[in-house]
């Protein structure tokens, strides 16, 4: 029972150094209850049955991820935890020294540490069980689910997984403790709090040539990821850009502890005024000390970053290309290869949707329908399109010559804009001997674009036929859930095709009906394994091989879950690298104001203020946690840019709001750990 209340007085006596402790295992603990909640909150949504699919998946994706995080919230408690015995350390010799045997003292360790794992539990499960209320409607929005069903859900399963996580770290950190005072003498305890990390001066010519070194190195792994990105060929080529990226960081934090010393000491009126001098070489010895983990801390922020940012952008950008290329309720689509073609009559302007109803397809429940005949001659290649562009030095030597064995396809004129018309889509207009080149993928775009502004001719039955614009126009034939069209060529419809090596028939509709339960029983109804099964006379069938069929819905659901796996995933990744990020800071800053007390004394004796102390303890705080930002902000500019051409199938629409998303996080998260680090600091040299 003494024990105990010893115990329980330490807590509080403490407070302000467990503080960043509680505050990170709080955040922790919350953080992995809402996003290990999401499946019990998911259930009460009324969402279709691939969007069910999509989130059962999501929830599974969750479960691994949280073993991965569950490690680095596991090293940072052990981090967290070690910084609190170096604090405690003469508290716990001084206990020794009074008679107290080694087992009580780790008696006192169990009971504090299962005391304050027992109220971050509480504290953190409360805190992430009201937030998860609110990401149960952030997920409900975003698969536009029926709210009528939403209640309040306290998930049991995500309770039991986070303790049992928890519990396990705290049995690591418990042991660790308890290693740690049974194998530290006495004298080593007593003197603890006047042992610090060891500083060894650099030499500032040598620091200035590796940060030259240094600027050079990132400048080149820039450069090749950006505007060099299409000599990059290989994943092994991006690697080495990567690493290069990663030892430059590292050779920044090295050379900086001697680079602030020379810069500061040029400029002898700011160096020597007030405190100046004293913060300068502060912070110097900071950097000095923490040139992994401040490397490292920059990494995590730069992936904080890119993640939150790139997580979000794909959202919005999937929204914007589901509404600009899901245009029609339904589209099935016939693929007839060279064989077959001889028993076709390609001529039948309705020949797909005949056959689809003679299959016994029913179709009176559609509207608006169209029928588009997509062309594939052995004259038109797409080497043709590109002409004289397919030279160039972007395009490899595999893909060249794809693209002089590839048909492009051809849609007659009218075909193309009786499609168009049906959504509201620009229709065009054509001479007998004009063609007009039709693709919104962006990087085929760049390279026909290329070859259109030679005027690249191509040749059907002998007859020559001119582009009809210097650039391709946007769009397509094919309903998708982006801006997928590679390319094909709009004709006259007097064109007739005699070396044909196959045929995609395309057949698009407007369901005739608004009412939601018929809409649904629609999409159930054209459900590709359903029309498989009509056509062929069994699933997948002989008959229904070469049958596709999608729609809009399906579009929605597969796209639009895929996406908010991706972001939910990139969130809590995220979030947990910035806590790790922050929490290192402040706890390796508490550290150093813990080591630095005798020499904030000294200030006070020769006749410094405390408002120039506050002054400099500011200062060197701002800087500790601007600088690793301030890298991480840097490799973000080109970083983003780079994941922007991975990530350029999503589009990038909603870039300027992810941003500022990613920005609006880092700045609270930061901001709180950068708050409770300076005030605390202020406590340390205060005692």
């Amino acid at each position: 029972m003494m024990l105990f209340k010893l115990s329980v007085r330490n807590i509080i006596k403490s407070i302000q150094n467990y503080l960043i402790y509680f505050v990170t295992l709080i955040l922790g603990v919350a953080i992995f209850y809402v996003f290990n909640a999401l499946g019990s909150q998911t259930i009460m949504l009324n969402v279709s049955s691939d969007t069910h699919d999509v989130i059962k998946m999501m929830n599974d994706t969750m479960s691994a991820v949280s073993v991965f995080v569950s490690f680095i919230l596991g090293f940072l408690i052990v981090y967290a935890s070690a910084f609190l015995m170096k604090r405690r350390k003469k508290e716990f010799g001084i206990y020794m020294l009074l008679g107290m045997g080694k087992s009580k003292v780790s008696a006192i360790l169990i009971i504090e540490t299962v005391l304050i794992g027992i109220v971050s539990l509480a504290a953190g499960l409360l805190v992430g069980a009201a937030v998860s209320q609110g990401m149960s409607i952030v997920v409900a929005n975003m698969f536009e689910a029926d709210m009528t069903r939403f209640q309040f859900v306290v998930s049991g399963e995500a309770i039991a997984k986070t303790i049992i996580y928890f519990l396990v770290i705290y049995v690591i950190v418990i042991a660790l403790d308890i290693f740690v005072v049974g194998k530290t003498r006495l004298i080593n305890l007593i003197n603890a709090a006047k042992q610090s990390e060891k500083n060894h001066a650099k030499n500032p010519i040598i620091c200035l040539i590796v940060f030259v070194m240094a600027c050079g190195l990132l400048a080149s792994a820039y450069y090749n990821v950006t505007k060099g990105a299409g000599e990059i060929k290989e994943a092994s080529q991006f690697g080495v850009q990567i690493l290069k990226g990663i030892i430059g960081t590292f050779m920044v934090f090295w050379s900086l502890s001697g680079m602030i010393i020379l810069v500061a000491r040029k400029n002898k009126r700011l160096y020597y005024k007030g405190v100046n001098s004293f913060s300068i070489r502060e912070l110097d010895s900071r950097i000095n000390t923490t040139v992994f983990s401040g490397g490292i801390i920059c990494i995590l922020l730069f992936f904080t970053i890119c993640i939150l940012s790139s997580a979000m952008a794909i959202k919005k950008s999937v929204n914007a290309s589901l509404e600009e290329c899901a245009v029609k309720d339904v589209q099935l689509r016939w693929y007839i290869s060279d064989d077959e073609l001889a028993n076709t009559d390609i001529n039948d302007s309705r020949l797909f949707e005949n056959y689809l109803l003679d299959k016994g397809v029913d179709l009176s429940k559609l509207t608006s329908d169209t029928e588009v005949h997509v062309y594939y001659d052995e004259d038109i290649k797409r080497g043709d399109v590109v002409g004289e562009a397919i030279d160039d030095k972007s395009i490899d030597d595999f893909y060249r010559d794809y693209l002089r064995r590839a048909a492009i396809g051809a849609v007659h004129l009218s075909d193309y804009n009786r499609f168009a018309k049906s959504y509201g889509a620009k229709q065009y207009e054509l001479a007998e001997d004009e063609y007009i080149l039709v693709c919104d993928y962006n990087e085929t775009e760049k390279m026909f674009n290329n070859g259109l502004s030679y005027g690249s001719k191509i040749s059907i039955n002998g007859k020559e036929y001119s582009p009809k614009y210097s650039v391709c126009q946007d769009g397509f034939v094919e309903i998708s859930d982006t801006h997928a069209n590679i390319g094909f060529v709009i004709v006259p419809d007097d064109v007739r095709f005699t070396h044909l090596e196959s045929m995609e028939f395309v057949y698009s509709a407007d369901y005739s009906t608004h009412n939601k339960s018929e809409y649904t029983q629609l999409n159930k109804y054209y459900d590709e394994k359903n029309i498989k099964k009509i056509v062929g006379g069994k699933e997948d069938g002989d008959d229904a091989e070469s049958i596709r069929c999608v729609t809009k819905q399906y579009l929605y659901d597969t796209s639009v879950g895929l996406t908010i796996m991706i972001i939910f995933v990139g969130i809590y990744l995220g979030i947990i690298f910035l806590i790790s990020s922050a929490a290192i800071l402040a706890l390796k800053e508490l550290s150093e104001a813990t080591d630095n007390r005798e020499k904030y004394k000294t200030l006070r004796r020769i006749g410094v203020d405390e408002k120039q102390i506050s002054h400099s303890l500011m200062l060197q705080c701002g800087m500790f946690f601007g600088l690793p930002l301030l890298l991480a902000i840097i490799h973000s500019i080109f970083g983003m840019q780079t994941a922007m051409i991975i990530l350029q199938y999503f589009g990038h629409s909603g870039l300027f709001f992810s941003i500022l998303f990613a920005a609006a996080v880092i700045l609270v998260i930061y901001g709180i750990y950068f708050f409770i680090t300076y005030s605390c600091s202020r406590k340390i040299i205060s005692e």
